[in-house]
């Protein structure tokens, strides 16, 4: 997975940064926009965000 590809392009917001997000403890869609502020102008990468965060955060449990 490249982590320099940008997931939410109104904040400027990478797979690394959403990735961080998560490590540092947020596990929801909400937790990583409060964090990070993706998806919260169009919220048109909200579905591929919400996926991204569910796919790290299922790395933490394995």
């Amino acid at each position: 997975m490249n982590l320099d590809k940008t997931v939410c392009y109104c904040m400027k917001i990478t797979y690394r940064k959403v990735k961080e997000a998560v490590d540092s403890g947020a596990t929801t869609l909400e937790e990583v926009q409060k964090k990070t502020g993706a998806g919260t102008v169009c919220k048109k990468c909200c579905e591929n965000l919400e996926r991204l965060v569910e796919d790290f955060a299922a790395d933490h449990r394995a």
